[in-house]
């Protein structure tokens, strides 16, 4: 367990100039390029590290860019098992393609290194600890936090980062006008059909999936990865129809129905009953968009997950995260004012991901329909080549830049 580095006492009694709320990818990256520009950074998290998480725990090679870029020192996350095929699944036919590149490591490990590579440049972490409210005030914003011991404290600072995923909970106040205005913590927009996610780790010793080999399963009822670990553990991440989940009356049985329609080798690496032995986690609904400012002024910003998110089909959830954070401090670093920060932050945000969010999309729209995710699925089995030299585009491997 990585213990905390600061008291919530000090924590409330200290003038901080960026907050991160959340040490996933994006949290932990932007907190460690904040406290390299020179900032006084505080990191808390609700949780408590190393903590598993419901992901694909696949690095596309955009994602081994930003690692690449973020220059950790070395040994700071161990070696990732090398990604040389994708086997994808559909309707009883199946095609190995070989890897666009990219890499899978758990987030147990990932994070884990990431928030260790942040404490070690001198951000001050807190975990165990909930943001229930922040207030936005003129010259930044202050947070209302709880944790077990000694409870409740209100932490100033300059900036506050939301880094939150997909279960941002947390109620935003803003004084702007000089009344008092409540906005609720989610003014997310749902995409319409939006899947929800559903993941879990088995065994090592479950299946006969070789590490390095990355299973697409795509049923009726969503889509399944398959992949094996750093350290032989088998990583299986969904997204799955709520209503077809409610209908099959468990996770267990969702995940099933989709290696059953599927066959293949998504069948024999996850059998139910090493699906029904351990526990299944679930997240919200996966597709939306968020507002990046979350408050009036530009004093709580919004990024990685909690800022939008597009069915991960291409795994290319990690590196969008790392990369939204070398985004935030980008803006942060060049801007002269609140509002050039904001203004800068929002143009950039948009010029990074605008185009991946809407290539993700069609991907996603894609898998959605059996026939057509069939008949890709033949053709590649027929024409590898021309499967490997689509595979890139599909994973976004002309990388966040």
């Amino acid at each position: 367990m990585i213990d905390a580095t600061v008291t919530i006492d000090a924590a409330g009694a200290t003038a901080w100039d960026v907050l991160v709320i959340g040490a996933g990818p994006a949290g932990a990256a932007a907190a460690l390029r904040c406290k390299r520009l020179g900032r006084r950074v505080l990191l808390v998290d609700r949780g408590w590290f190393p903590r598993p998480k419901v992901c694909g725990c696949c690095l596309s090679p955009a994602a081994l860019r930003e690692l690449s870029m973020l220059e950790l020192p070395l040994g700071a996350l161990p070696p990732g098992v090398p990604l040389a095929a994708v086997w994808i699944g559909c309707a009883g036919h199946e095609a190995r393609i070989v890897s666009a590149g990219g890499a899978t490591l758990s987030r147990e490990a990932l994070d884990t290194g990431l928030v260790r590579a942040a404490i070690d440049a001198g951000v001050a972490w807190l975990p165990g600890t909930i943001v229930t409210e922040i207030t936005e005030h003129g010259g930044g914003a202050t947070a209302t936090v709880r944790a077990p011991t000694p409870g409740a404290a209100r932490i100033e600072a300059r900036l506050v980062v939301i880094a939150a995923g997909l279960a941002d909970a947390i109620r935003i106040r803003t004084t702007a006008a000089g009344r008092d205005n409540t906005a609720h913590s989610r003014p997310r927009r749902i995409a319409a059909a939006s899947l929800i996610g559903l993941g879990t780790t088995l065994p090592a010793d479950t299946g006969p999936l070789p590490a390095g080999e990355l299973v697409m399963a795509v049923g009726s009822a969503g889509y399944a990865g398959i992949v094996r670990l750093e350290d032989g553990r088998l990583d299986v991440a969904a997204a799955i129809d709520p209503a077809t989940m409610a209908a099959a009356g468990s996770p267990v049985a969702a995940l099933d129905a989709v290696f059953a329609d599927v066959g293949g080798l998504a069948r024999v690496s996850v059998p139910r009953a090493a699906l029904a032995a351990v526990g299944i986690r679930a997240t919200p609904a996966l597709t939306h968009t968020t507002p990046l400012a979350a408050g009036g002024e530009a004093a709580i910003v919004r990024i990685g997950d909690a800022a939008g998110y597009v069915e991960p089909f291409t795994g290319e959830g990690i590196g969008w995260a790392l990369a939204s954070a070398r985004v935030l401090t980008g803006a942060l670093a060049g801007s002269t004012s609140p509002a050039d920060f904001r203004a800068r932050f929002s143009a950039e945000h948009a010029r990074v991901f605008a185009a991946h969010h809407a290539r993700c999309r069609r991907v996603a729209g894609a898998v959605r329909r059996p026939w057509l995710c069939a008949g890709a699925v033949r053709a590649a089995r027929w024409a590898p080549g021309v499967a490997a030299r689509a595979m890139p585009w599909v994973v976004g491997g002309g990388g966040l830049v």
